[in-house]
């Protein structure tokens, strides 16, 4: 049998037609105690073949822990924006890697004539492995057992350990996409279940913030429409004004940070983009449930007002009960635009008073909007040199659909260097936080139809695919990673080990570090954008760690 095998590092994504397919040359593997290093075992049938297709075996030995998973290719109908930059795979509609599946339990993979394929392999060492250097081996067998190829890596694992998570980092965890495609109903045993189920893979891949719906939160829905009720604090609307329950809200908040989620982020009191209107708000009015405010209800309306001057000083008095309100922020509306600074100003000058010293954050790229005091911007990353200047307590920063050019992102389409670049660059920045806004939507454009992300990958043309959600919604209601997921995570590990090399040996020493054999100073527009430059970036990390920690 006529076969290619090739181990590739995380930054390649192996597509089926690639060519020149291997690991950089000269690019030393190396980890930290506390990290994930991935990599990838990729294999092509170089003939044709008569019959059934035939399957093969890969087995890997490693004296280090090591998570087997298949890359699944995705259809890929909207790539990229028209007037996008050049730096994607390709511009073209196609089948791209993403999808990450557990393997058959004895490794056993199908070839697919003059097609790469790929699998992925996660070694994560336990707390108490020594230091050394590990092999890892690869080999591929044919059905009869006979040995057709093998690949080996020395992995060198280091003392010293990755220090914890600074960075603030949500995606927008949407729990009616849950709820619809699962179809449960919202709140129910079994959708709690779904919804703990992907908040812990959120955590254990990086995310620490987890957007709480205390009201249904008024993002991406069609004006007049509505989204499906989410609702965690039980209103009840009484002759002597209004008062709240909210066992809901404690179950919520006790089972994320269980999972290992540290910040909360209140849903919007605003909806998005102008702050207009007031989100859905339901309750019991007259020993009935229903709406008390919603499209029909001015931002400013005096009942609304009523509403807020109970209702936020309730929450924050249950956050501070359960001793999260220091790590709790509260938003207005979303992306307000320099049109809209009146009317964003006026909503601060409601809510400000009625959360006393919590801190309010909301996506934003335009200073006419803000008052620094009282807010904390999130200016997109190609907006951030408008705020520069200001002094802010937090800086933050956070992209969308809208952030297609130069920068970096998580589109499937996008080169995997172009999403990890982002660990560097928030590190350069010296972020606080990072913000996307979502995790998990499945939905057409506002929320008006469900998709089957496996199948839609750009909600219908609604935004360059993958955008939309990091992870894919699996069978028994267990989320499924991506490709661009773990990508993320290695992107928030370099930061963390930039953050302890900084500790050892000082910021300017870092950022000399970073730019060694550089010409010009990376910026969030302009950036290596290779694989090997990244490869080699952390090892050199690595290894000033390991001198300076002797």
């Amino acid at each position: 049998m006529d076969i290619s095998f090739k181990l590739v590092s995380s930054l390649t994504k192996v597509m089926p037609d690639s060519v020149n397919v291997g690991y950089p040359d000269k690019c030393p593997a190396s980890l930290l105690q506390g990290e994930v290093f991935s990599l990838q075992a990729a294999y092509r049938l170089n003939e044709d073949v008569e019959g059934n297709l035939p399957f093969v075996y890969i087995a890997v030995s490693c004296s280090l822990p090591v998570t087997v998973r298949q890359v699944f290719n995705v259809p890929v109908r909207f790539p990229r924006f028209g007037n996008s930059d050049t730096n994607y795979i390709t511009s073209s509609g196609k089948l791209y890697p993403d999808l990450l599946r557990a393997i058959h339990p004895r490794g056993q993979v199908r070839l697919y004539p003059r097609q790469w394929d790929a699998v992925w392999l996660d070694v994560e060492p336990q707390p108490d492995t020594a230091p050394g250097n590990y092999p890892l081996c690869v080999t591929i067998t044919d059905e009869d057992g006979m040995e057709l190829a093998r690949e080996e890596i020395s992995l060198e694992l280091l003392e010293a350990e990755l220090p914890r998570q600074t960075l603030i980092h949500t995606r927008w965890l949407h729990a009616d996409s849950l709820a619809a495609h699962y179809q449960v109903p919202v709140l129910s045993i079994e959708h709690n279940r779904i919804l703990r189920n992907f908040i812990a893979l959120a955590a254990r891949r990086g995310m620490n913030m987890i957007l709480t719906p205390i009201h249904t939160p008024p993002l991406d829905t069609a004006v007049g429409g509505e989204r499906m009720t989410t609702q965690l604090v039980d209103v009840f609307k009484t002759p002597l004004g209004y008062t709240f329950k909210f066992a809901k809200l404690r179950d919520f908040i006790t089972m994320c940070r269980h999972e290992g989620i540290r910040y909360f982020e209140m849903a919007h009191l605003f909806t998005q983009w102008d702050g207009m209107h007031a989100p859905k708000i339901m309750g019991i009015r007259d020993g009935s449930y229903s709406q008390l405010f919603g499209w029909d209800t001015a931002a400013d309306d005096p009942e609304y007002i009523r509403f807020l001057s109970a209702y936020l000083p309730a929450v924050t008095q249950e956050l501070a009960y359960l001793d999260v309100l220091d790590k709790s922020y509260f938003h207005l509306t979303d992306e307000p635009s320099a049109a809209d600074s009146a009317q964003y100003r006026k909503l601060l000058g409601i809510v400000r008073p009625l959360l006393g010293d919590a801190i309010i954050i909301d996506a934003m790229s335009d200073p006419e909007c803000l008052d620094a005091q009282a807010v904390i911007p999130v200016p997109a990353t190609d907006h951030l040199e408008r705020f520069r200047h200001l002094p802010l307590k937090e800086r933050w920063t956070y992209y969308c659909l809208a952030q297609h050019k130069d920068v970096s992102n998580t589109f499937i389409a996008m080169p995997a260097p172009r999403t990890r670049i982002l660990g560097v660059q928030l590190y350069l920045e010296r972020m606080t936080g990072f913000l996307h806004w979502a995790f998990n939507f499945y939905f057409t454009q506002y929320a008006t139809a469900p998709i089957d992300p496996y199948l839609n990958t750009d909600c219908s043309g609604f935004a360059p695919a993958g955008d939309a959600f990091q992870v894919y919604p699996g069978q028994g209601g267990y989320p499924e990673e991506s490709l661009r997921l773990m990508l993320f995570l290695h992107a928030m590990q370099d930061l963390r080990a930039l953050q302890l090399l900084e500790k050892l040996d000082g910021r300017d020493a870092v950022v000399a570090l970073i730019h060694q054999g550089l010409d010009r100073e990376i910026s969030m527009f302009d950036y290596p954008r290779d694989e090997a430059w990244l490869l080699n970036l952390r090892h050199r990390v690595n290894q000033r760690i390991r001198e300076l920690s002797k």
